[in-house]
């Protein structure tokens, strides 16, 4: 399998994580420990296409402080090359999130205004166009203002093009690109919030909306909950493996990198997306594994996981 050149524009900034150390308790002082790391869903999603084999041109936005020159040598450690935009006077976007002793999300502040500074004149110069070009795909997250992706898209008509949804406030930003979108990983409260439903509407209902909008292919993840995989007409569940959480930041972002750079070389859809649910959950639940230990856990975990099944009618 060829490993593929891919294109990614998003977030990449420093993520701080308050991680309580006991069963937490709202309104009240919990003990626990501070940690912080560079982050951001595109930045998550290149780590995990890194170490699935492929080679990244990263496209994001930081400031001129000291948050800003841990991004930049964390993307050169990567070995990735970084067109991203600085700004010397302003500060790197940060996300801070609150979990409780099982590692789920209790709330996040995303403090992420310097990316609407990518306008799409940005995306439009030649160094960015060739590297458009030359991709065998592109991935973009919804921290792109709405005009960027949509400059991004029609540049990389033809390829395959991923779009990672990011929240529920931010997700309505693909909503005029969904046509030009051939993989669209989404939570699914950013599922219900792009066609206007509630998160107790049904799984099938949820898929045929998204259908409406224009969605072909689609993974809609629900935490630890079954994994919904749109293929069209074709629509599956599929239970992910049970792990007990370290961590759960950054989980459905490594999941789009591992399956769209799958996608990107080749493997079909439904592979590429089950291999990606086990690398999240590897991801969440063990320390990090090298290239090829991260491979072989993988086609290990594929191999026991359950047949996905199809959902109950939408009544």
């Amino acid at each position: 399998m060829t490993a593929p050149l891919i294109y990614v524009a998003g977030a990449a900034h420093i993520d701080r994580r308050a991680i309580s150390d006991a069963p937490f308790i709202p309104h009240a002082s919990n003990p626990g420990r501070l940690v912080d790391c560079p982050g951001g869903a595109a930045f998550n999603a290149v780590q995990a296409m890194v170490q699935a084999g492929a080679t990244i041109s990263l496209h994001s936005a930081r400031g001129g402080d000291p948050d800003g020159r841990r991004v930049t040598d964390a993307i050169r450690a990567l070995g990735v090359t970084d067109l991203s935009v600085t700004w010397l006077d302003r500060m790197t976007p940060t996300y801070t999130a609150v979990l409780d002793d099982k590692g789920e999300l209790v709330a996040g502040i995303a403090d992420m205004a310097l990316y609407d500074l990518l306008v799409p004149r940005l995306f439009t110069k030649s160094a960015v166009r060739a590297a458009i070009g030359k991709a065998d795909g592109v991935l973009v997250d919804a921290n792109l203002p709405s005009g960027a992706i949509a400059t991004i898209t029609r540049e990389a008509a033809g390829k395959p093009v991923g779009a990672i949804g990011v929240s529920p406030a931010k997700i309505g930003r693909l909503q005029e690109s969904l046509a030009n979108i051939s993989a669209l990983f989404l939570s699914y409260a950013e599922a219900a919030s792009l066609v206007e439903a509630t998160t107790g509407t049904s799984p099938q209902l949820i898929a045929e909306l998204l259908g409406e909008l224009g969605v072909h292919r689609a993974v809609v993840t629900d935490g630890p909950r079954e994994v919904m995989i749109i293929d069209g007409e074709t629509v599956l569940l599929q239970q992910p493996p049970t792990v007990v959480p370290k961590d759960i930041t950054g989980a459905g972002d490594n999941l789009a990198g591992t399956a769209f750079a799958a996608l990107c070389a080749g493997t079909p859809w439904l592979d590429a997306v089950r291999a990606g649910i086990v690398a999240a959950s590897l991801r969440i639940s063990s320390d990090p594994l090298s290239p090829d230990a991260l491979s072989r856990r993988i086609a290990e975990g594929v191999a026991a996981l359950h047949d996905p099944r199809a959902p109950e009618p939408a009544s």
